[in-house]
């Protein structure tokens, strides 16, 4: 169980993201809830919302990138990593984790959100929304990207359900399938161009054997 010095950190931490990233009339009830807990419901808070914490206080992100923790991953390149959110506000809600421990929007390099304009093109391919807002935000000092798809009138401190295992894998799947078929005409034009070359080639070969049937003239000398 956590100390009470392990407790009054963490708890620190979340008064601040509330303070950050909840609407002003939702501020106050969610700070007095985190502040009755004791190390023990706060624990069961943390497990709930796969917030796991060593005596380290290690970055649950962290952990994600470093395949500590199971996620539901999209995509992944040298710098980032796209993982769907569990308590998502909408369908497709997913994070975009940088793999390089970042406190601040400033930090994040130009091709973190490269790689997320990528995945919300296939967010926005698969689920159709009215559009992919990228947002910043920083928990337990780590920032991160939400992808959230708008559907309505969504907002990133609107609220959130907990998504089941069958919704994540639906979702993860067809992400994959995408990835397939973005891949497969490639391969099916390289194909055609090795089957169109082949085809010449023997045409070439026929021409070459009709010439040769070609009765010629002997040289009429004058």
């Amino acid at each position: 169980m956590l100390s009470e010095e392990q407790s009054e950190q963490i708890k620190k931490q979340l008064v601040e993201q509330v303070g950050k990233n909840f609407p002003d009339d939702k501020k106050e009830s969610a700070i007095e809830q985190i502040n009755s807990m004791g190390p023990e419901e706060l624990e069961n808070f943390l497990k709930q919302n796969n917030m796991d914490f060593s005596d380290k206080q290690k970055c649950i992100f962290c952990s994600i990138v470093q395949k500590e923790i199971p996620a539901y991953q999209l995509d992944e390149n040298e710098n980032s990593v796209a993982v769907l959110e569990i308590n998502p506000i909408s369908e497709g809600h997913t994070l975009v984790i940088p793999k390089k421990h970042f406190s601040s929007e400033k930090e994040i390099p130009e091709e973190v959100f490269n790689f997320a304009k990528k995945i919300s093109k296939k967010i926005k391919s698969n689920f159709k929304p009215k559009r992919v807002e990228v947002i910043s935000s920083n928990l337990f000092g780590h920032e991160i990207l939400n992808l959230l798809p708008i559907y309505d009138n969504e907002k990133i401190s609107s609220q959130r359900k907990k998504a089941n295992e069958t919704e994540l894998q639906e979702i993860q799947k067809k992400f994959q399938e995408e990835t397939k078929e973005q891949k497969t005409p490639t391969t099916k034009l390289k194909k055609e161009k090795t089957e169109t070359k082949k085809e010449k080639s023997q045409e070439e070969i026929e021409m070459i054997s009709e010439i040769g049937k070609i009765p010629w003239l002997p040289l009429r000398i004058p």
